[in-house]
């Protein structure tokens, strides 16, 4: 009997201390978390999220941290990307940095902040290659999301209304002929034929 009562005094310890260390880095991601929005909101490029733990990622598991960090790193990438000046000089690092924010932006799209990811990722794509159409799918997107996202809905009305603005007009299309595959802005008409 006294073999076993020793065992359970044994085991209630390490569950003890387990318990304590646990608690101990819960404290440490959540000041670890406040401390890297603190040094996010004065230099994005410094901040970090990854404080030292004693049982590795149990705590993060336990408090449910991992999407909230990995959308604060998708966002540091997007300023990174977006600071980084639009010259020939830096084309190339401005593309990297581009292209590693929106697969950040992506991933985090996928978790409960995909609302501001998906914002996110139609600024990156209409200033990129992809152009208005894909900017128009992700704030869609963004606005399924979260139909609160008032900057999703401001952001799609306003590429909405630009689209239209520059779109294709209807009337005299190739040809001559009528219909909504006219050429685009002010002389798209047959050359020749003035007034």
């Amino acid at each position: 009997m006294k073999p076993l009562r020793i065992a359970g005094a044994l085991l209630l310890a390490a569950i003890a201390v387990t318990g304590a260390l646990l608690i101990r880095d819960a404290h440490s991601w959540r000041s670890s978390i406040e401390q890297g929005d603190a040094m996010f909101a004065v230099s994005p490029s410094r901040a970090a999220w990854a404080p030292d733990t004693v049982l590795g990622n149990s705590a993060e598991a336990l408090l449910g941290t991992a999407d909230d960090v990995q959308y604060r790193r998708a966002l540091q990438l997007y300023v990174d990307a977006a600071k980084t000046p639009d010259r020939l000089d830096t084309a190339v690092e401005r593309q990297s940095l581009r292209a590693q924010a929106a697969r950040a932006l992506l991933k985090a799209s996928r978790g409960p902040h995909a609302s501001q990811a998906q914002t996110l990722l139609g600024v990156l794509a209409y200033g990129d290659t992809s152009g208005a159409q894909a900017a128009i799918s992700n704030f869609s997107n963004a606005v399924r999301a979260d139909p609160s996202n008032a900057a999703a809905k401001f952001d799609l009305e306003l590429l909405l209304r630009l689209t239209a603005a520059h779109g294709s007009r209807s009337g005299a299309g190739p040809g001559g002929s009528f219909g909504t595959g006219g050429r685009r802005g002010a002389g798209g008409g047959v050359p020749g034929n003035g007034y």
